[in-house]
């Protein structure tokens, strides 16, 4: 019967080091998540690439001067630095980042997503005569 006790408490306690364990790993998990909602903030130098109706391939250079204060994004993009618009309604979300820019007749919704110290994602160009879709690829410029 002794034995019978010593290996029920035994059991218990294990599982109260385990259950302790997982939740410390887990709040963890949770800070780090929390922590890699990554500040964009800083000058982003790429390309952007989009097929054109024919089905051809052009790339052209892609440059972004970004600043975060929370969850808000300002800032510019356009083809080179000194060829800038002013980013719209910017936001990040996590690793998300989302913001328009208006060149001339053309609203361009730009949706990145933060991987280490680039920025990937995509480029729906909307103008009077249709819609694209172009990708981004852009990394930190230190």
């Amino acid at each position: 019967m002794l034995w019978n006790l010593s290996v029920t408490q035994a059991y218990y306690d294990l599982m109260a080091k385990l259950t302790t364990a997982l939740t410390f790993t887990f709040a963890t998990l949770l800070l780090a998540g929390s922590a890699y909602a990554a500040d964009v903030t800083g000058k982003w130098s790429g390309t952007v690439t989009m097929k054109t109706p024919d089905g051809q391939t052009n790339e052209q250079p892609a440059w972004m001067s970004l600043k975060q204060a929370g969850s808000a994004l300002t800032g510019t993009a356009g083809p080179a630095a000194d060829r800038q618009s002013n980013i719209q309604e910017g936001k990040v979300d996590g690793d998300r980042v989302e913001f328009k820019v208006t060149v001339e007749d053309a609203v361009v919704n730009i949706r990145l997503r933060a991987e280490a110290e680039q920025l990937k994602g995509e480029a729906i160009i909307e103008t009077p005569d249709g819609k694209m879709t172009a990708s981004l690829n852009l990394k930190r410029v230190p």
